[in-house]
């Protein structure tokens, strides 16, 4: 079964980075692949306010010989958020997949350009962007800190003269210092 796992890893990047479970009906055998990578749900630093609106379907979806009446719904949308997503990297389980340099590089560049050419009713052209990128890289394969005090280091808080935050600059970014480790900091795009 390494065989298929290994076969995947060398294939596809997102197995190489996030692991995959491969499932053999006729042998009803499943094999797993660890990834290395490690992204957690983006949490938003307030309460987010949402804004309910009613909409109306009127296209005849069913053929019919009668008229259809219209058809009621609601859509909501948060009007402003500003959400933290935090995630690493594991380098035993990357050693593992042959996940690499190269690999970690395409992950960075795809959080800096998360939501371009990804606009759809839910969120129009615009209205999401990604404000900031911290990247830490360690300088031994264990890590000088753990995952936690790493993503700790890092505050993001509400301005204290700001009531409803409603842009990214309404926020300060602290960065508590971690001995012999910079973040590279980049912007969005």
């Amino acid at each position: 079964m390494e065989v298929y796992a290994s076969a995947a890893c060398k294939q596809w990047t997102d197995v190489r980075a996030f692991g995959q479970v491969f499932a053999f009906k006729a042998n009803n055998v499943s094999v797993g692949v660890r990834g290395p990578v490690s992204i957690r749900t983006a949490e938003s630093i307030n309460p987010v306010v949402t804004t309910d609106m009613q909409i109306t379907k009127s296209v005849n979806s069913e053929p019919s010989e009668k008229r259809s009446s219209d058809t009621m719904g609601m859509k909501h949308r948060v009007d402003f958020g500003l959400y933290v997503c935090k995630g690493s990297i594991n380098h035993q389980l990357a050693e593992k997949t042959g996940f690499s340099e190269e690999d970690a590089e395409k992950i960075k560049e795809a959080l800096c350009s998360l939501f371009m050419n990804d606009a759809s009713s839910a969120r129009p052209e615009g209205s999401m962007e990604v404000c900031k990128v911290y990247w830490w890289k360690h300088n031994c394969l264990a890590g000088q800190y753990s995952s936690a005090k790493v993503h700790n280091s890092l505050k993001v808080e509400v301005k204290n003269d700001v009531d409803t935050p409603n842009c990214f600059e309404d926020f300060t970014i602290t960065l508590s210092p971690l001995e012999d480790l910079e973040p590279e900091i980049y912007d969005g795009i």
